[in-house]
Parts: C-alpha cells; structure tokens; sequence
C-alpha cells in the first residue's frame, strides 16, 4: 500500500516520539484511516517486518535443540547485517566480537550496556558486572563517550586483535572508528541521551507495577546489540551520505544498526533488583586488574579550573 495514493502528508500530524520512532496521528477524512498512527523509525534500527507464521512451519525448523514456542503465530524478518560468506569472525571479549572479510569489509558487535556520566563510583555499572561475572577486563563504554577517553577506549578494544588479524585488514579501521566517535551524533551518544529517559532508581522498586513505561524503555536500551560497519565507497553505490567518511586514504561508508530492541518486561523488576544489590559491594571496591572507570565530574571540574 503507497501511502500517498491514498492520504496527503497535511491529513498526519505529530503525535509522539518515542525512542526510535516519530508517531503521526490521522486527521483526514478517509474512515480507513479513522484512529490510526503512522509509526516512522529516526533511529538506526535494523528493518524489521512482521510475518506470520504456522505452528507446521515452525515445528519443522531445526532448532538445534533449542525448544520454540510451536503455538507461535508471528516472527521477525529482519536483513541479515552478517550476509557476506567471507566474513570471518574473532571473539574479542563478551560483549565486543570482530567480523572481517578479505573483500575491506569490516563490522565491530558491540554491546554498550549502561551509559551515563559516572560521577561518584570506581566503576561503573558495566565493569561492576563483568567484574562480578568473572570476565577479563577488554574496554569500558563509557569510554566511548568522551574526547578525553576515546583513544582509551579505541587502544583497549584493539588490543584484544590478533596481529596476524589487524595485518589482514587493509581499511584505516582505527582512524575510521575515531572519526565516528568524534561525531556528536553517533550512536554511543544518542543511546546515552535515550537511556537518561528515566532516573527511576532499581533499588526503589516494590512490584512490578512500580516500574513505569519510561524505565522499561530504558533497561531494553541498556541491553541493545550494535553493528558499526567499515567499509570503502564507491561513487556508484548511491549510499546514504550522512555514513560517508573522507580520510587522507579515502572515503568510506560507516554504517550503524541497532538490534536486540525488544523492550522489557516489567516483571523482570526482582532479577534487576537482585542484580543491583549484588554490585553494590563492587562499585567502589578496588580491583589491580581493574583500572577504575572515567568519573565524569572530575573532567568538569578540570575544564573550569583551565577556563
């Protein structure tokens, strides 16, 4: 259905934002249309189509083990970001692996988990748990986030690539992930803006009714996958230029998308609970193997003491 066959622009007016998506609500006078929103996506969400599925069609999957809900009757169709047969793969840590193909493609996953401006602990949230589930040490995401700390954070996740793999790569992969994070738009950054959404505390909650609409937006944010793709442009590809990145050796496309947005069920409230109270111990404890997290308010109060 082409919508505007059926129903000018000026019929649509904004409604609501959420997270990833501009809502417009109907004011023309086709019934069709009667009470209905127009869902637009602004963010970097993979594409996602809604397909119907049979409980024949899904018992005959296989599944690899993995028990599926039979009596399912909906799945996702969503583009397959991994499609290149070339591609190989490197674990660099638990939430950071590395796919790169001999044809100069090259796509980081990364899982951000919380980011915030930590102000008054030696870790944050997410070294506090990793720390807490026995991983090794690989970078810290909010690292990410500032001029000051993004060669920390580049030399940290490289650092965990192979040499024999780096010397395989032919793009300027470190200077092209730099030149994305200095954009004050990139996703690291916009992810921070929406998970400040809600301030609700964790440790606050009594039921799950306690949770509202906001922090059930906030804790999926705080759980989504992301894709950072590297790769060279070529004049004929038509991209979307706002990914197009020109260094000394070229230009090259820097695509972002963000998978894994299934938002939260308010009944997980106790496993957040449960988790909170675990950290508490490790948030300010000290660790040798565990250099201690950027404190943000320490970086403010250097810039005013400089001006």
């Amino acid at each position: 259905m082409e919508l505007s066959k059926l129903t000018p622009p000026h019929d649509w007016v904004y409604f609501k934002r959420g997270a990833a998506n501009i809502l417009f609500k109907y004011i023309g006078p086709n019934d069709y249309f009667f009470n209905k929103l127009l869902r637009i996506r602004f963010s970097l969400i993979l594409e996602i189509q809604l397909i119907v599925l049979t409980s024949e069609f899904v018992s005959q999957l296989d599944s690899r083990g993995h028990q599926l809900m039979n009596n399912e009757q909906y799945g996702l169709l969503i583009p397959n970001i991994l499609y290149d047969e070339q591609l190989k793969y490197v674990e660099l840590s638990k939430y950071c692996q590395l796919y790169y193909s001999d044809n100069n493609q090259v796509i980081f996953e990364i899982k951000p988990k919380w980011l915030y401006d930590n102000v008054s602990t030696n870790y944050c949230r997410n070294c506090s748990l990793s720390q807490y589930r026995g991983y090794q040490r690989h970078f810290c995401p909010l690292d990410l986030l500032y001029p000051e700390t993004i060669n920390v954070a580049l030399d940290d996740i490289f650092s965990a690539i192979p040499q024999e793999v780096l010397s395989q790569i032919s793009l300027p992969i470190y200077d092209l992930f730099k030149r994305y994070l200095q954009d004050p738009q990139n996703i690291f950054q916009k992810l921070k803006q929406y998970q400040s959404k809600s301030t609700q505390s964790i440790l606050n909650l009594t039921s799950s009714e306690d949770v509202s609409e906001d922090l059930s937006l906030v804790m999926t944010l705080r759980d989504v996958g992301i894709f950072i793709k590297f790769e060279p442009h070529t004049s004929s590809e038509g991209g979307d230029e706002q990914h197009v990145t020109e260094l000394p050796q070229g230009k090259y496309n820097i695509i972002c998308n963000i998978y894994d947005l299934d938002l939260k069920s308010n009944l997980k409230y106790t496993h957040w609970i449960k988790v909170e109270q675990e950290l508490q111990p490790i948030y300010n404890s000290h660790n040798e193997n565990w250099k201690y997290c950027i404190r943000r308010d320490k970086l403010n109060q250097d810039d005013s003491s400089e001006s």
